[in-house]
């Protein structure tokens, strides 16, 4: 194509767009883009995390939204290749109170899918490159105190003699990713976690646990992973790093701060939150609370019949302890996704004899096979290389609805040079698929983070006979020596591991007031109706990383790349509410969904278009007996 007349296009598109913003004519805005186009807003016009689907929707958000957020400045930032029939570019554009990025797709000279994204807020910039403090004094005055000194006071008395604005609850990937944007903005901010290092949820997990995402993918917010780290971490080193990032990016920390309650002071506009450390109980009173301890935080063990009497041993993989030689046990590992692949590859290193019990399905993908998909962040090729936060707009820009249909071509790849590799998870026996949608990994990571593993060895010892596996049924009976599965059979046993997941916001369901929980709604998913994920359809996360219907409660959670993007958008959220902008909240999630009734639109993309592959790494947790 005509690179020219591709840049005229979007030039003559991005004209008329912002003319018609500025005239506030709504009907001529709607004509630039098609009749079931897509606006994904993070945050810019909406305050919120919202997917306009459709003219109508589109309408109904600029009707709400346009005065407030005066759209500005609108320019071609980067002009990218045109795919498939598409014109792309990345745009930017001013609002009343912030700088903002855009991904603009037309098709046939109409918007297709449009994302805006709050970039930041002025005057209220962080303090990073050219911003950055000096350090150093600019003067030397008497009685000065040295920055040791200084720093260690605040420490001492944020939460005791001064109140933070926001705690997170929560010093995880998540919890850390967001303090470290808090800081950047000045935003007083105080995180607790009930461990005793930042570390420890990695490091009490099973010892062969690792990243199953590249480093590259997984670097966190202003401090990427150096060059010399593997690129699938061993989890004791990802460890290591939380601790060192928590020092380094010097944050408001309280260790061993279990939170044992909370209220909404209707009031003040503030939180009560009771926190017990060293035998003290403290109140804390933050005008924002954030949970990011994860969605599943408490071990699921199913209730099985007889499990009183096994005499062997029993484990849930949240604190398998003891297996360095298993020389000759037989083990039974009772879940097929993530968790039980890993422990079942560790029994079997230990000198066990696995079995694996299989109650359904599980989405297999090769790790060599998925890299490509996530090429647009690998710094390990050759050649030019787009920064992170544009590969991770990039990412965003596409809406939820679509995913399925631009992760096919992805789909569709890996089953054919694959093929050999499902045939003989077949011939073992094992169950696989790739997502009731057919959209693979990338997919199931918006609807229902479980059941899928992705392959970094496991499958080749089950491919081989080396980890057996029983599929199609559950576990019925324990006995004291064996187990008793849902076709009758009976397999003895030695060790039992529970490979069951985790139950969700056991944390969140101790520390909030029963009201306010129910006042939440569903919280993750997307409305998809595939497996857990229950609708009707929202087509964004519910609940997370955005306003709740509860006044100054927000969740974050999930993997490291996720992380590094929302960290910065709920950040923003959370500075506006500090300085006191005006932040109308449009679209916000209702107790129950709501429906958005819209055809699919048939779309092939070009394979191998990285661009459009969302991440689901490593944000996976298993659920329920067998899988």
């Amino acid at each position: 194509m005509d690179f020219t007349k591709h840049e005229n296009l979007v030039d003559e598109w991005l004209a008329a767009f912002a003319a018609a913003l500025d005239q506030r004519n709504i009907d001529r805005v709607l004509d630039l883009f098609e009749p079931k186009a897509f606006w994904r807003d993070l945050a810019t016009f909406t305050w919120n995390i919202y997917t306009a689907e459709g003219r109508d929707a589109i309408r109904a958000m600029l009707t709400n939204c346009l005065d407030a957020t005066t759209p500005t400045a609108w320019t071609v930032s980067q002009l990218l290749e045109p795919s498939n029939g598409l014109d792309q570019a990345v745009l930017s554009f001013e609002t009343k109170v912030a700088r903002c990025s855009a991904v603009l797709r037309l098709r046939g000279g109409r918007c297709w899918t449009l994302l805006t994204s709050v970039a930041e807020l002025k005057g209220f910039e962080e303090t990073i490159g050219a911003r950055r403090p000096n350090g150093a004094p600019l003067k030397y005055e008497r009685g000065r105190v040295n920055w040791k000194t200084k720093r260690e006071q605040q420490k001492a008395e944020i939460g005791i003699e001064t109140q933070p604005y926001c705690v997170i609850v929560g010093a995880g990937i998540a919890g850390l990713s967001l303090g470290a944007r808090l800081k950047q903005l000045a935003v007083p901010t105080l995180i607790i976690d009930k461990r005793e290092r930042p570390s420890d949820t990695w490091r009490q997990r099973y010892a062969t646990l690792s990243l199953h995402s590249p480093v590259w993918y997984d670097q966190m917010p202003y401090l990427p992973f150096p060059e010399t780290w593997p690129r699938f971490a061993p989890k004791d080193q990802v460890a290591d790093w939380l601790d060192a990032y928590a020092k380094i990016m010097d944050l408001d920390i309280w260790t061993g701060a279990e939170c044992a309650g909370s209220r909404y002071d209707e009031v003040e506009k503030e939180w009560r939150l009771s926190v017990v450390r060293d035998g003290r109980s403290i109140e804390l009173r933050p005008k924002q609370l954030v949970f990011a301890s994860g969605f599943f935080d408490a071990p699921s063990i199913p209730q099985i019949k007889g499990q009183d009497l096994f005499r062997g041993k029993q484990f849930h993989v949240s604190d398998l302890q003891g297996l360095d030689d298993c020389e000759g046990l037989r083990s039974v590992v009772i879940g097929a996704g993530t968790s039980g692949h890993d422990v079942s590859a560790q029994l079997w290193e230990a000198g066990s004899q696995v079995t694996m019990i299989q109650r359904s399905p599980t989405l297999v993908t090769r790790i060599e096979s998925l890299l490509p998909a996530v090429a647009i962040y690998n710094t390990d090729t050759p050649g030019p290389k787009l920064p992170v936060d544009l590969a991770d707009l990039l990412v965003a820009s596409i809406p939820n609805r679509l995913m399925p249909q631009f992760q096919a071509p992805v789909v569709a790849a890996i089953k054919a040079q694959d093929q050999a590799f499902y045939e003989g998870l077949r011939k073992a026996g094992f169950l696989y698929d790739f997502g009731a949608d057919g959209g693979g990994f990338f997919s199931r990571g918006t609807q229902d983070p479980s059941g899928f593993y992705i392959d970094v060895g496991a499958s080749e010892l089950i491919i081989d006979g080396r980890i057996a596996v029983r599929s199609g049924v559950s576990v019925e009976a324990i006995r004291e020596r064996s187990v008793v599965l849902s076709d009758g059979a009976e397999f003895p046993a030695d060790v039992i591991v529970y490979a069951t997941g985790y139950t969700k916001f056991v944390t969140l369901s101790k520390v909030l007031p029963e009201d306010i929980i129910r006042k939440l709604g569903p919280v993750g998913g997307i409305g998809s109706g595939v497996r857990s994920d229950h609708g009707p359809w929202k087509g964004e996360t519910r609940n997370i990383w955005k306003p709740t219907r509860q006044p100054g409660l927000w969740l974050h959670n999930g993997n490291f790349g996720l992380m590094r993007f929302f960290s910065r958008l709920l950040a923003l959220q959370i500075k506006a509410r500090h300085v006191e902008l005006t932040t109308p909240v449009y679209g916000l999630d209702e107790p129950g969904g709501h429906r958005v009734d819209i055809d699919q639109i048939d779309v092939e993309p070009a394979p191998g278009d990285q661009v459009h592959h969302r991440h689901a790494f490593d944000g996976q947790v298993e659920r329920g007996p067998g899988g």
